[in-house]
C-alpha cells in the first residue's frame, strides 16, 4: 500500500494531465490518499495554483504550478523558530505589525532554504493565528509581501484577529496599502490609475502577466487566459531625476501577486532593481559614473510599503502605521537628489 505523502510539493502541470479537477488530479499523484482527504487538504488551504488559493473544482492548466502541503496539524509541520532582529512598530495581544527588511521570505514554500519570517515570529511570539487554515506553516500571516520588498506588514496572532484582519484586506474599505518605488521610465502624469488582468504567465512561469480589460473583453471565452484576476492601482508621481527615473507613491486598491511590478511594467515605468520585469538600466550621461554605478549596482527591486491603515480586528479603532525607507533604498535617493527635475 502507497504512503502518504509528507512535507511540501511544487509539481507542474504536464500536457497529459491538462483540464482534470484539481482532485482528480492530486488523488492521481498522491496514491496513498483517497478523493476525499485531498479536498479536505484543498479545503483547509493547503494548496495553490499559481501562488493563489485553490478549489477542488478548479481545472488544470498545462505549465501550472502547484503547492501543496500535504501535512497540516502543526505537530506534523514544525516549524523552527529563529531568534531575528525584528523591527516591531506595534503589539498587543491580538496583533503585531513590523517592519519587514528586504531578502526574507515571509513563510516556507517548497525550495526555501533560509529561515522564513514566520520563523522570526514564532521566536518572539509562540501564540500566532492559523487563519482557520490548519496552515502550520504560515501561522498568524495575514498578507505577503515579496521576498525583497520592505515595509509595514500585520500579523495575527489570533484566529479571531486574523479573520477580522482578512476581511479588511478583501473588502478594502477602511484600509490603505501605500508604497514607494523608484521606476525606471519618466511619468507625465501627476497621477494615474491603472487597472488590469493579472494571470500567470503561461511561458515564464516565475512572472506574472497582464491584460487591459478592453483587450480581455474582445476576447472569446475560449481564448482568454485562466485564473485572472482584475487589479487597481494608482500611481502618484513624487519626484524626477535626471528625466529618466521617477520616484512614485502606489495606492493598491486591491491586491494581486506581483500587482505594483507588473503595473509599473506595463506603464513603461519598470521598478527599478527588479530583477523579473525591468530591462538594463540606460542612465543618463549626466549622471557622474559614481552614481551610475550606484544605480546601476542596485541588486533588488525599489519598492517599499510605506503605509498601512486599517481598524483594529477587536476594537475597530482606525490605526495608521508608517515606515521609512531602509538604508539601501534612502542612499539612491540621496544620490540622486542634485538631479531632480523640476516639474514646474
Amino acid at each position: 500500500m502507497a504512503s502518504e505523502p509528507q512535507g511540501i510539493s511544487q509539481l507542474v502541470v504536464e500536457a497529459a494531465d491538462a483540464g482534470l479537477r484539481l482532485d482528480v488530479f492530486l488523488t492521481r499523484f498522491a496514491a496513498g490518499l483517497s478523493r476525499s482527504k485531498v479536498q479536505q487538504l484543498i479545503a483547509a488551504g493547503a494548496v495553490t495554483i499559481d501562488g493563489e488559493p485553490a478549489k477542488a473544482r478548479d481545472l488544470t492548466v498545462t505549465g501550472s504550478e502547484i503547492q501543496v502541503v500535504w501535512r497540516q496539524s502543526s505537530a506534523d509541520t514544525y516549524l523552527e523558530p529563529v531568534a531575528m532582529n525584528l523591527d516591531i512598530l506595534f503589539e498587543d495581544e491580538h496583533m503585531l505589525v513590523i517592519n519587514k527588511p528586504a531578502g526574507l521570505t515571509v513563510h516556507p514554500g517548497a525550495g526555501d532554504t533560509g529561515p522564513t519570517l514566520v520563523q522570526g515570529l514564532l521566536h518572539h511570539c509562540r501564540q500566532l493565528s492559523t487563519g482557520g487554515s490548519g496552515n502550520g506553516l504560515r501561522p498568524g500571516i495575514v498578507h505577503r509581501l515579496d521576498k525583497d520588498t520592505t515595509g509595514v506588514m500585520v500579523c495575527a496572532k489570533t484566529d479571531r484577529a486574523h479573520a477580522a484582519l482578512a476581511a479588511q484586506f478583501l473588502d478594502k474599505e477602511s484600509l490603505v496599502r501605500e508604497y514607494v518605488a523608484l521606476m525606471d521610465g519618466m511619468m507625465n502624469q501627476e497621477s494615474l490609475v491603472y487597472s488590469s488582468y493579472i494571470y500567470r504567465d503561461p511561458t515564464h512561469r516565475l512572472r506574472m502577466a497582464s491584460m487591459t480589460e478592453a483587450d480581455y473583453d474582445r476576447l472569446s471565452e475560449r481564448k482568454r487566459p485562466t485564473r485572472v484576476r482584475l487589479a487597481k492601482s494608482r500611481f502618484i508621481r513624487e519626484a524626477v531625476f535626471g528625466q529618466r527615473l521617477t520616484l512614485g507613491r502606489v495606492r493598491l486598491y486591491t491586491g494581486r501577486t506581483h500587482q505594483i511590478r507588473v503595473h509599473a511594467q506595463a506603464l513603461g515605468l519598470a521598478v527599478v532593481g527588479d530583477p523579473l520585469y525591468n530591462r538594463p538600466l540606460q542612465l543618463p550621461q549626466l549622471f557622474p559614473p559614481d552614481v551610475r554605478s550606484q544605480v546601476s549596482n542596485i541588486n533588488r527591486q525599489m519598492l517599499h510599503a510605506v503605509r498601512l491603515d486599517l481598524k483594529h480586528p477587536a476594537t475597530g479603532e482606525q490605526l495608521s502605521f508608517k515606515a521609512d525607507v531602509p538604508p539601501d533604498f534612502f542612499a539612491i535617493l540621496k544620490a540622486l537628489e542634485p538631479f531632480r527635475w523640476d516639474l514646474r
